[in-house]
């Protein structure tokens, strides 16, 4: 129940109550990018971030349901901090935005409407608060992170029921065949949006109850447990049917409602028996002081001027051919394995005498919205080939060998691949993400994707690496 303090005029009470959501409203605006960016993801049927709207909704109802906020004021070191940490945040989005790194973009702006919130209302404010806003991570997309690792796991837990079981069925990686055909735990099997919807309910039940830091482990666990319990079980139940219509039932080419029927089934009972505790918040009857807000505003507003009034636009050049001309130009189709990439701008192909394949990809950023390493979700074709190994070849420059099978067939072929970004070089694609903060930054605009791959003639590839780490060498020395 709302009631208005008899010494408070009423318009003056609606003027409090409505603060909060109108710099949420307004940081929002500002930062358009980023939450345009993230409302696309929001209206798609997506793997993790369908769900996003409706969390939105919740934020500013819970939001404005315990409005007013008491505002106290802070010691001066305190206010300080606050006001230095929100430009800083700021100005982080601000070269995040710069790159492209969207996914730091994103948690800045989250950061930002914490420390805006901290400015205007003060610490105490942000303590009896800062629940509400960590409900905000559930529509950022960091959950994706977790597809691969998700992959492999639903592969190994469900090749471990189907044995156990008894069912004949060949389990490799994330194939699972059986006499009939095969089924494959491709991308949208992960579970992710059940684990992300069932964790999203746990905390906002937490939420409601005001559970403890220890009641709401216990509910993350539980929903964690959940969801990916009904992505296996959905998965297990795919591989019965299979079996047993000879691939021939409608479930095996449409399951996404019986999916989402299956989840709720085993989250609603969990939802009806969660304890209920007491109402998190109790709506304040009147504001202890005035909001600071100028000096929020004017520090929100930092990297949003920032972005408009300094831009990095980049430096598009023709690109040189790298491979050297000894080699034997082939089609990019003759590679052993495709490499999986978005719109390249040069690539180039060729075999060595040693039967070495080789491809390199090159990428430069035509306008100031693009991202210098573009996002690749997976290199390689992950439903026909398993990835048997991965080490550090025993050279000076520390590439990774990696072995790969190819599921059909049983062809064995070695690879090293490693990233060039502005003449910085890494072997791990993330690493090469956060490279392009100094390229960009010192106006150098080249990212390449070395790839050189060799068919063994044994198990152990020991020729075949010997001869990758060679060529490698040439390559790495005439780059340098």
């Amino acid at each position: 129940m709302e009631v208005s303090h008899p010494n408070t005029p009423h318009t003056q009470y609606w003027y409090s109550k409505l603060i909060p959501s109108a710099l949420i409203m307004l940081a929002a605006f500002l930062y358009f990018e980023t939450t345009n960016t993230l409302f696309i993801r929001w209206v798609k049927w997506d793997e993790s971030l369908s769900h996003g709207l409706i969390i939105v909704g919740l934020f500013f109802y819970f939001l404005f349901t315990s409005s007013p906020i008491s505002a106290k004021k802070d010691s001066l070191p305190i206010r300080l901090l606050a006001l230095i940490a929100l430009g800083g945040s700021s100005v982080t989005w601000y070269f995040s935005n710069l790159i492209n790194l969207q996914i730091i973009e994103q948690l800045s702006l989250l950061s930002i409407l914490v420390l805006l919130f901290m400015a205007v209302f003060g610490l105490q404010a942000l303590k009896q608060y800062i629940s509400l806003f960590l409900l905000l991570i559930f529509t950022i997309p960091i959950w994706d992170q977790l597809t691969d690792p998700l992959v492999n796991l639903s592969g190994f837990i469900v090749g471990k029921m189907v044995r156990l079981i008894g069912l004949p069925a060949v389990i490799d990686s994330n194939s699972i065949f059986i006499p009939f055909g095969e089924i494959v735990i491709a991308d949208g099997c992960s579970g992710l949006r059940y684990l992300t919807i069932s964790l999203a309910i746990a905390y906002i039940i937490s939420y409601l109850n005001g559970y403890s830091l220890k009641r709401l482990l216990i509910a993350l666990i539980i929903a964690t447990a959940i969801g990916l319990a009904a992505n296996w079980l959905r998965i297990f139940i795919l591989v019965i049917v299979g079996y047993e219509s000879q691939m021939q039932s409608s479930l095996m080419k449409d399951h996404e409602y019986f999916g989402w029927v299956l989840f709720a089934i085993i989250l609603f009972p969990a939802i009806y028996f969660a304890p209920v505790v007491k109402p998190l918040f109790i709506p304040s009857t009147e504001p202890k002081s005035r909001p600071r807000l100028v000096a929020a505003i004017v520090l929100l507003s930092l990297g949003p001027l920032l972005n408009i009034f300094f831009t990095v636009s980049p430096n598009v050049v023709t690109i040189a051919n790298e491979i050297p001309h000894e080699y034997s130009p082939i089609p990019e189709n003759r590679m052993p394995i495709k490499v999986e990439l978005p719109s390249v701008d040069k690539t180039e192909n060729a075999v060595d005498p040693h039967q070495v394949y080789i491809q390199i990809s090159q990428f430069q950023r035509k306008t100031s919205d693009e991202k210098l390493v573009p996002y690749i979700p997976r290199l390689y074709d992950h439903v026909t080939w398993s990835l048997i190994s991965k080490k550090k070849a025993d050279d000076d420059n520390g590439l990774n060998i990696q072995i790969f099978r190819n599921k059909h067939s049983g062809t064995i072929i070695a690879q090293s691949q490693w990233f060039d970004v502005a003449t910085m070089q890494t072997n791990n694609y993330t690493v090469a993400k956060l490279l392009q903060i100094p390229a960009i930054i010192s106006g150098k605009n080249n990212f390449t994707i070395y790839t050189l791959q060799s068919i063994c003639s044994t198990s152990s590839c020991s020729n075949e690496i010997k001869n990758i780490l060679n060529l490698s060498k040439i390559l790495i020395s005439q780059h340098n």
